[in-house]
């Protein structure tokens, strides 16, 4: 974990990767960490066997303020971010986009040509990703409406990677803000955070809930909604039957918005269990996790309240392995899911 932290001392199965970096993502092959350097900064990667770190845009195009970077499928890369940051507001919530760079990393990063809210899910089976759009990126939208939808990624012409096939899943119209997150069940549904709209927020109403679409029919599930609590889901477990999830339960007075990050069942019943302690390391959070392909290592990012959302202070790793023999993995509470 990072410098402040007790590294001598860390929370049980929690070891440090590397004491800079954001938003952490494994490869399919489990063999790499994709990362962003630094906020608005380049995109990088980490031998997870030498932990050497190869940056991977350093030198690469004109383009170098990124904000996420994911694989896709077949090893590729997808990153976000503004083509040139102009402020924190505009260059996040409005004029981010999608890039897309070859796997080898061999030339720069091409843009797309979609700005789009926030992140996005990435499919483990085919070039399919799924993202948000909303009225600050398309104001033709209407005030306070969000779009969720699925696109696959064609790089048929790798000078010029498109968008094609792409249907819209979900609307709402009263402000909230959904941003899908991953696909579940052969890509059938996508799970996605939704966001308190703008006006809650000022209002100090934070909160986040987590639901699923299933993309043929747009039913919903809600997995977990609960009142002033900020839940999001942040990678899933191999096999889909489970979200790790950022969860804000222990705000108090002195506590605004503490974040470890649980394991959710995505069943309906609400169950998670803690698997990060940062709660004990105050002022520390545990937030943008992501699960191995073998389900062994969860990597995530580290920062401390009152940071901006995404912003990293270095990268923790947590042994899952270890974590499921221990009492700690069946301390199981019940989550409410019907926003009370």
């Amino acid at each position: 974990m990072p410098a402040r932290t007790s590294s001598t001392n860390p929370p049980p199965f929690h070891q440090k990767l590397l004491d800079h970096g954001e938003r952490p993502y494994w490869s399919p092959d489990g063999k790499r960490i994709a990362f962003i350097e630094t906020n608005y900064g380049d995109a990088c990667e980490l031998d997870f066997e030498t932990r050497k770190v190869r940056n991977l845009t350093k030198g690469l195009g004109d383009h170098h303020s990124f904000l996420r970077v994911l694989f896709m499928h077949d090893g590729s890369y997808i990153l976000i971010g503004p083509k040139e940051f102009k402020d924190r507001f505009t260059s996040r919530r409005v004029e981010s986009e999608m890039w897309w760079m070859d796997r080898e990393a061999k030339r720069p990063p091409v843009p797309i040509g979609r700005t789009f809210f926030e992140g996005m899910g990435v499919s483990w089976i085919a070039p399919r990703i799924t993202y948000a759009v909303n009225d600050l990126q398309e104001p033709s939208l209407g005030e306070g409406v969000s779009e969720c939808y699925v696109s696959e990624v064609d790089t048929s012409d790798e000078r010029r990677p498109r968008l094609v096939n792409t249907r819209r899943i979900y609307r709402v119209e009263d402000g909230r803000r959904p941003e899908p997150q991953d696909f579940l069940n052969n890509d059938t549904e996508v799970l996605m955070a939704e966001y308190a709209s703008e006006a809650d927020r000022a209002a100090r109403r934070f909160k986040c809930t987590v639901k699923d679409v299933t993309i043929e029919t747009g039913a919903v599930r809600t997995f977990v909604d609960e009142d002033r609590v900020h839940n999001e889901c942040e990678g899933v477990f191999p096999g889909g039957a489970y979200s790790c999830l950022e969860c804000a339960i222990d705000s108090d007075a002195d506590n605004p918005l503490p974040i470890d990050l649980w394991k959710l069942a995505l069943d309906g019943s609400g169950r998670r269990v803690r698997m990060t302690g940062m709660y004990n390391h105050k002022p520390w959070r545990a937030t943008n996790s992501n699960v191995s392909p073998d389900g062994r290592w969860l990597a995530f990012m580290c920062n401390v309240q009152g940071d901006e959302a995404g912003y990293g202070r270095g990268l923790g790793l947590l042994d899952l392995a270890a974590w499921e023999g221990s009492p700690e993995s069946q301390q199981w509470e019940t989550g409410r899911t019907d926003g009370k």
